[in-house]
């Protein structure tokens, strides 16, 4: 549904929407945390209802895509929708496309065998494996996680919560930058310099918690730890543009 020139960025509208929501809920538990009868954790809880009643309101009113109406069949109901999504009546060349791709599709045999076999195994093992291990580099661990790993570091209650809610801007800042940009400099550029850097910052934290802070954030002064903090907030910005290729791969 999204227009060719912008479907990068709007794309990476899932993932901004994330990091939003990260940061909104670090602010709500740093407010919370000052409720002094002990129950603000509740609250914190509570209100993770508001944007669920909001997705589930809001997908009542989502519309079909053009492609979904035309596998049904219905060609001049697909081709009204494309209409209102372009916001234009001259949409005869898109929507031909559209009908060409289904009719070429519907006619593909054994479709799951196709998508199996040796001429597509490169795409299948790439769009597999790039989503993996952008789980496994540790980005849940830092953002989830992220007031514990900074009170291990020796920071205090209300430092800790302050600081997973700088992690959650610097989150949104860079996945605005790689809204911005994924569209000008191609995904896969911004997948190879958000990866080589992810690695770096990973290194120097490992090396510096295992030096210096040990597990129980028992040594280590101030400058080590605002070194540490601002090797984290790299880290944080560098897996964004990893996820700045909006979630799909050109390469």
């Amino acid at each position: 549904m999204a227009p060719a020139n912008l479907r990068g960025a709007l794309n990476i509208g899932f993932q901004m929407a994330i990091t939003i929501g990260i940061l909104a809920a670090n602010l709500i538990n740093y407010g919370t945390s000052k409720i002094k009868s002990g129950w603000g954790w509740r609250i914190s809880l509570g209100l993770a209802a508001a944007p669920a009643i909001l997705f589930t309101v809001g997908s009542l009113f989502l519309p079909d895509t053009p492609n979904s109406i035309l596998e049904r069949g219905n060609h001049e109901k697909a081709k009204k929708m494309l209409q209102r999504i372009r916001g234009t009546s001259n949409v005869d060349e898109e929507f031909q496309d559209l009908v060409d791709a289904s009719t070429a599709a519907k006619q593909v045999e054994h479709p799951w065998k196709n998508f199996t076999g040796r001429k597509h195994r490169p795409q299948l093992i790439i769009c597999t494996f790039i989503p993996f291990f952008q789980q496994l580099t540790g980005i849940n661990v830092i953002m989830f996680y992220a007031p514990v790993l900074f009170k291990t570091l020796g920071f205090g209650d209300d430092a800790s919560l302050m600081s997973a809610v700088i992690t959650g801007v610097v989150n949104v800042v860079a996945t605005m930058v790689s809204v911005y940009s994924v569209d000008k400099l191609g995904r896969k550029a911004l997948f190879l310099e958000g990866g080589v850097q992810m690695v770096i910052c990973q290194a120097v934290v490992a090396a510096m918690i295992g030096r210096a802070f040990g597990t129980e954030g028992e040594a280590g002064d101030m400058s080590e730890r605002c070194f540490l903090v601002d090797a984290m907030f790299l880290y944080v910005r560098t897996s964004q543009l990893l996820h700045g290729r909006g979630a799909r791969w050109d390469g």
